[in-house]
């Protein structure tokens, strides 16, 4: 409690500019709180308030309180650290300490909202802690100010131990089964009048893809597929009159082959419009994988395609250059961004062969990303003939003597015949 002097003088001065409100009021109801064993009696689905100080030399540097939620999240409210304070770590220190708390809760999620007017904590968040922008609340907390709302799934040290390799491929014949199966088993659950006649026209609409007029409403589809053949998802692309992109459908069967198919399609599609745009009705899972790669919800239309069902538009500004993303598993993530693993393996699929020395590459694992650089790219008949040239180690480094074993493990023969790419990676920075 001796505390709370300073501590509601800061939270005035700290927050007044970017909230309405009385701040020392609120200070002194979260410190007592805190301070008086955490437990919320007047929150609503607030379960505690828990506060922290960061101090030097006995001055207050800087403060966190972290609000611990009956629905098993934890929210953010606030965090700051003194202006002349800056620069010391503290902010990461505080963060750390959430992060930390949200364990100790067994807390699923963090979250946060920062006004749009603080630019510095609006950058700081996402490039240095890995929190997802959700959208922004209009005219919030002051009727001159947004408010930008984010959030972050915790993971703590585990990854799925389902890691799926998945290959993004153009439609051939041989999926078109497959296609038809997924499309009319999953899409008229949120769609009426998807049969197998609109497959057909599905269909018709790629055999016209050489045409590239919009008038001819002509198809680009690719398929989300494994090592072995299982079609996991479609995404079917109409270049629009104007540019815009339509995908439709957007539909897997497979939390990671939607985000495969959403992390890579914008590669493919930047030559043909500057705006990809679906019609959805999302899983929780499925929000979350658009907001991380910057899809925003534009429209929310009931009933627009079934009774009963309200359909949902997000859409995603690409940018000049769309930067191309490729997945690897998360060992192989933090191998490459250590610096241990510099040589990324691949086979000749159209899209590889497209890949440049020079060329920047996001690199993603679940929620991890970050940004490589090409160094080089150089190219093999085989798997056998390019690691009597490569350095296993540069590949495998946990396991360098079974390169072979597990490269033949993710591509079956037919895809080591498209060649083989040896992609030689710098770490840029995080994303």
């Amino acid at each position: 409690m001796d505390d709370l002097p300073v501590v509601a003088e800061m939270m005035h001065n700290a927050l007044d500019q970017y909230y309405e409100g009385d701040h020392r009021a609120h200070a002194k109801r979260i410190v007592e709180t805190s301070a008086g064993g955490e437990f919320d009696a007047k929150g609503h689905f607030s379960a505690a308030q828990i506060m922290y100080v960061a101090e030097e030399n006995d001055q207050i540097l800087g403060v966190l309180n972290v609000v611990v939620k009956y629905q098993g999240t934890l929210k953010i409210s606030p965090l700051f650290v003194l202006e002349e304070a800056r620069g010391k770590g503290i902010s990461r220190a505080l963060f750390e300490k959430a992060e930390e708390c949200a364990r100790e809760y067994s807390a699923r999620q963090i979250y946060a909202t920062v006004s749009e007017k603080n630019r510095t904590v609006l950058e700081y968040i996402i490039a240095k802690h890995g929190f997802v922008r959700a959208d922004v609340a209009s005219k919030h907390y002051r009727k001159d100010a947004n408010e930008a709302m984010f959030y972050k799934v915790l993971q703590y040290d585990t990854a799925p131990t389902d890691e799926r390799i998945i290959s993004i491929l153009p439609l051939e014949e041989e999926d078109k089964p497959q296609v038809r199966r997924l499309v009319t088993n999953s899409l008229p659950v949120h769609f009426g009048g998807v049969d197998d006649r609109w497959v057909d026209s599905l269909f018709a609409g790629y055999d016209r893809n050489s045409t590239r007029d919009p008038n001819e409403k002509y198809k680009l589809i690719w398929v989300a597929k494994s090592p072995d053949g299982v079609i996991l998802g479609v995404a079917a692309a109409t270049p629009k009159k104007g540019e815009p992109i339509k995908l439709m459908p957007l539909i897997t069967s497979d939390p990671q082959a939607f985000s495969a198919l959403v992390a890579e399609l914008p590669s493919f599609l930047r030559e043909y419009g500057h705006k990809l745009y679906t019609h959805i009705v999302p899983t929780s899972a499925e929000v979350m994988i658009l907001q991380r790669h910057g899809w925003n919800l534009e429209a929310m239309m009931p009933e627009s395609y079934k009774p009963g069902i309200v359909t949902q538009q997000w859409g995603l500004i690409m940018e000049e250059r769309v930067m191309k993303t490729m997945r690897v598993k998360g060992k192989y993530f933090k191998s490459i961004m250590a610096g241990t693993k510099p040589l990324e393996v691949r086979v000749g699929y159209e899209s590889i062969k497209k890949i440049e020395k020079g060329h920047n590459i996001r690199l993603e694992s679940g929620q991890l990303a970050g940004i490589v650089q090409v160094a080089d790219v150089r190219v093999y008949e085989s798997f056998v003939e390019m690691l009597q040239t490569e350095k296993a180690a540069h590949i495998a480094p946990d396991n360098p003597k079974e390169a072979l074993s597990v490269l033949r493990g993710i591509y079956p023969a037919d895809k080591e015949k498209l060649g083989v790419y040896v992609l030689e990676l710098k770490v840029r920075a995080k994303a």
